[in-house]
């Protein structure tokens, strides 16, 4: 689309002298995109042609302009945001509830619509999808993460049927199937900040392993071997597929079964992670079985956001005890993540051991 504006031409020679005059006095027409021809750039600007001409004259170092209207292409203007992409589709009252946050794993899009605005889920899809040029598919989460799989239902609302895909984290090439296991890109400086603290040649299990992220942040810098334990079939042969798609310094068993099932199979470990943060507190009989005394544990948990860290080493505290085991030292406790109102995803790093008798 073409629009007619005042525009400055200029030689290319004082081209950049000129821009750089008009961008100081903040008159350059943003929405319109400059001209060039063989010689000269032409420049949009706010102004009238008088105001223009006092201006420029009082440049001595701008020499041999044209002041004219011009035919100016008017700029593809790209929203920043979804809610930018998003809001000329919805009613102004419903604004607010334009989803501010949503998830990209790799070419899948996941994202929570409130009920308010759930009549215009499929223009909040598209918006969403125009944000990225190498999406292909948008999901709307249908269900919250459930049952021992850990799958959401996922209705589609943008792009084609997809499922599987390759995600990249922080080097770290991980296939995904989206509708049937669990991922979260929000964990990917997690899965990195635990593979930085692995030693080399230490045993690692992780017992709720998903499709892997942990183990493959932990192959990838590290000579150690880990144990990567799924109920999830799917979520085992995703990883299984990840194994081929990286080039690995360290080792991964994956396993497919129930942690607890497993454990007499298992080596003693120096390193347990258990990222399950609603039961992680139902499964320290297995740690207790499978850690080494002196061991680490990455222990995550829900918690209220007032009840912080005393409350996540008391429930650790209270399950050790159940096994003759105590915790020796608190190495860290952070927050990993927002995961609900007035709630965080935590996690605490303890060194724990037999208890001293």
């Amino acid at each position: 689309m073409q629009i007619e504006s005042v525009g400055v031409k200029i030689r290319f020679k004082y081209a950049e002298t000129l821009r750089k005059t008009l961008l100081s006095h903040d008159v350059i027409d943003t929405s319109l995109d400059f001209i060039r021809d063989e010689n000269h750039l032409i420049i949009p600007i706010t102004l009238s042609k008088n105001d223009a001409r006092q201006l420029l004259l009082s440049s001595s170092s701008i020499e041999g302009f044209e002041l004219n209207i011009f035919n100016f292409p008017q700029k593809d203007v790209q929203p920043k945001n979804l809610y930018e992409a998003a809001s000329i589709y919805i009613p102004e009252n419903l604004h607010e509830f334009i989803p501010k946050a949503y998830d990209v794993i790799g070419e899948i899009a996941v994202v929570e619509i409130a009920e308010e605005v759930m009549d215009y889920k499929k223009k909040i899809g598209e918006a969403l999808y125009s944000l990225f040029p190498s999406l292909k598919t948008v999901y709307r989460k249908a269900s919250a993460v459930s049952g021992q799989l850990r799958t959401r239902g996922l209705d589609l609302i943008a792009g084609e049927k997809k499922c599987e895909t390759i995600h990249l984290e922080h080097g770290v090439t991980i296939f995904v199937d989206a509708c049937e296991t669990y991922f979260s890109p929000r964990l990917s400086y997690e899965h990195k900040r635990v593979a930085d603290l692995v030693k080399e040649d230490e045993i690692i299990i992780d017992l709720f392993t998903g499709v892997g992220p942990f183990p493959l942040h932990i192959a990838q810098n590290h000579n150690a071997t880990t144990y990567a334990i799924d109920i999830n079939q799917k979520a085992i042969k995703c990883l299984e597929r990840s194994l081929v798609l990286n080039k690995l310094k360290g080792h991964i068993n994956p396993l497919h079964g129930d942690c607890r099932e497993l454990a007499s199979s298992l080596p003693k470990a120096d390193r347990i992670i258990m990222n399950l943060p609603s039961y992680s507190q139902d499964y320290i009989d297995v740690v207790c079985q499978i850690l080494k005394p002196g061991g680490i544990i990455h222990f995550y948990q829900f918690v209220a956001t007032e009840d912080g860290k005393d409350h996540v080493v008391s429930i650790l505290k209270q399950e050790l005890a159940k096994f003759g085991w105590e915790i020796k030292e608190i190495i860290d406790f952070h927050k990993v993540r927002e995961s609900a109102p007035r709630e965080i995803h935590a996690c605490l790093e303890a060194i724990i051991a037999l208890q001293s008798t």
